[in-house]
């Protein structure tokens, strides 16, 4: 671990993301069941040089490559107006899989990705994009004289149909369109953020707008039955987008549309702890339960809330690969079909995991437990953090789990998936779970360097760590005149034993119920508390199956290099989602051992860049370099390791 000179850029940056803020949009309604621990504003967090840094760098430059007057071209189209520029290709304007194009499909994430950007950078240049967006958004509005600002195409008469009750619904359409209701989703979430991260108010009538038109014109005048029909497509969070337009305005219309956006195919059985998600398109399912946790805390109504938790515990319990992602090939599927589907080049899908996440910190909130934070790391460090290419920043559609597979990434202009999408603003939410506060308790959830401040309470707190090179982790916590604060650390279960300090002290603090040692201390304004792990070497089966076995070093999944033999001439693939040649599994790939007893035969090569290898026993291949999955790029890897019969 090296501790760097980070305290005055720290206070810079706070600084200059204090200056110039605009007025954000506040809420109007109070939850009837409070959360428990609240999450920092993006701004009070910030990312110290290190692998979530990069990303977060590398996710704001693609934010101001794009060119806003392209993704505005079919909006533009739609309301009448002459278009500024050409549509990009790939998923925005050519035709996917037969459902056409998801014209205006990248608009809704351009929107929360500038908007969360900003706030957790300060960049002003994002400010501008996203105002000048805004403003030829509420021009497409006043063409159109209704609300409507969709790109989708011949819009208004789709939904003119749908409102008339022609509804054909399949996954992923409605009367031959490439789910519409998603779009609509999308686009209120972008909007809202821009309204609450950003502070555009311009934005709140856009939303406003749009979500009065697709209640008044087609939610109102359709049955119960009617609208459960059209939750066959997928549908986003639409329920989650229309309750957050009830939170900002007070308006009871909009918490009694979202009511009806509540699919019973999910809820209904999960709530009884159903698991009935094999066969379903995955990320269509995720969503939904945010939307249905959100909408038990602004009702009461718990069948919502146990529909969200046993979701999330079947997922993770029993759907879930070792990297933290779920499902092959978009779908879910039964535990005894892992073996079968490892073998498969489809792997998880990263938008599953981007809102896994988001559900994890809405549970979080609602109850602080250090096991949501364990699978939330498992996640981040070794799905999303894998998931994007160092060159270029761009996004994986799936991850293979084949042994010696390779991954590949979307193209900056010529592919569009909803990874890419998703993608856009996933980088500026890396700070969202490093840190939280529970009444006057600072939580640390996850050892990555980052800082935070408490601006209401003049406290701050650096985290410096070069995990996993290093096991140590340094915390200076800056509490000034206000010194009324317990910190909470979470207690990582991948860590044999940790050894902390306080100002160079010995500690052996308390383990509450929830997993977090509380310290609690006679502050002297500035201290200093170490941190030295002793992360475990550990394996993890396949779910379903003895025959093939992962290995993890500390929290993060160890990947074997296994070369460059038929590689594709790009990594950067256009509107396929990577069609990988799949070669034969080398014989490399086999280990000699079973369960338990590989991990007792890799050895630690290096510290710094960490490098694992196997001893050679039993003929084992000792040319195979093991390191952190997220480091492995534009080469085959392998995961899971076959065993021998």
């Amino acid at each position: 671990m090296k501790k760097r000179g980070f305290g005055l850029v720290l206070v810079c940056s706070f600084a200059m993301l204090t200056m110039g803020c605009r007025e954000r949009v506040s809420p109007r309604v109070a939850p009837v069941i409070p959360d428990r621990a609240t999450f920092f504003p993006l701004d009070e967090v910030t990312l110290l040089p290190g692998p979530l840094y990069d990303l977060q760098q590398r996710g704001k430059s693609y934010l101001l490559w794009l060119e806003p007057d392209s993704l505005l071209h079919f909006f533009r189209v739609e309301a009448g107006l002459p278009p500024k520029a050409a549509p990009y290709a790939g998923w925005e304007s050519e035709d996917v899989w037969g459902a056409g194009p998801l014209r205006g499909g990248f608009m809704g994430y351009y929107l929360s990705g500038l908007s969360l950007m900003y706030r957790a950078t300060g960049d002003k240049a994002l400010l501008h994009r996203l105002e000048y967006t805004l403003s030829e958004l509420e021009r497409c509005r006043e063409a159109g004289g209704d609300g409507y600002i969709l790109a989708i195409d011949h819009g208004r008469e789709l939904f003119k149909r749908v409102a008339s009750g022609e509804i054909r619904t399949d996954n992923p359409t409605v009367n031959g369109s490439w789910a519409p209701l998603y779009l609509i989703d999308k686009m209120l979430r972008g909007l809202r953020l821009a309204c609450v991260e950003a502070g555009q108010r311009q934005a709140l009538s856009l939303m406003t707008g749009l979500a009065d038109w697709f209640g008044f014109e087609v939610l109102d005048k359709l049955t119960d039955e009617q609208i459960q029909r059209l939750l066959v497509c997928e549908h986003g969070s639409i329920n989650e987008s229309f309750l957050e337009v009830y939170v900002l305005t007070g308006e009871p219309r909009y918490l009694a549309w979202a009511g009806r956006l509540n699919d019973r195919s999910m809820w209904e059985p999960l709530s009884e702890g159903r698991d009935i998600l094999n066969g379903w398109h995955a990320n269509t399912q995720i969503p939904k339960f945010i939307g249905f946790e959100k909408y038990a805390a602004y009702t009461g109504d718990r069948r919502f809330d146990r529909a969200a938790w046993n979701f999330w515990n079947i997922v993770t319990g029993r759907h879930s690969w070792v990297i933290g992602g779920n499902s092959t090939g978009e779908y879910f599927f039964p535990e005894s079909d892992f073996e079968r589907k490892v073998l498969e080049q489809g792997g998880p899908e990263t938008c599953n995991s981007v809102n896994m996440l988001r559900l994890s910190e809405v549970l979080f909130a609602r109850e602080p437990h250090s096991r949501i934070v364990s699978y939330y790391e498992r996640v981040l460090l070794n799905h999303i953090l894998a998931a994007y290419d160092p060159c270029q920043g761009m996004c994986s559609y799936f991850t293979p789990l084949r042994p010696a597979h390779y991954r590949v990434y979307g193209s900056r202009d010529r592919s569009f998936w909803c990874c890419n999408q998703s993608g856009l603003e996933t980088p500026a939410r890396l700070g969202r779970m490093i840190f939280a506060r529970q009444d006057r308790d600072l939580l640390v959830n996850l050892f990555v360097p980052a800082a935070v401040r408490w601006r209401d309470r003049g406290i701050s707190l650096e985290q410096y760590t070069s995990l996993p090179d290093s096991s140590s982790v340094m915390l200076v916590l800056h509490t000034g005149r206000d010194r009324d604060l317990s910190l909470r650390i979470r207690h990582p279960e991948w860590s044999h034993q940790t050894r902390l300090r306080l100002n160079g002290r010995a500690l052996s603090p308390e383990l509450d119920s929830a997993g977090y040692w509380v310290i609690r201390a006679s502050w002297r304004g500035v201290d200093t508390l170490t941190l030295d792990f002793t992360p475990a070497l550990s394996t993890e089966c396949l779910p379903g199956s003895d025959r093939y076995t992962a290995l993890l070093y500390g929290p993060y999944v160890l990947a074997g290099r296994m070369g460059r033999d038929s590689l594709p001439a790009s990594f950067w693939r256009g509107i396929d989602n990577g069609a990988n040649r799949v070669i034969p599994i080398p014989d490399r790939t086999r280990v000699p051992w079973h369960g338990e007893e590989l991990a007792s035969h890799v050895v630690k090569l290096r510290d710094e860049p960490l490098t694992f290898g196997f001893d050679g026993a039993e003929g084992s291949d000792t040319t195979i370099r093991l390191e952190p999955f997220y480091r492995i790029h534009f080469e085959r890897y392998t995961i899971y390791w076959p065993l021998c019969d």
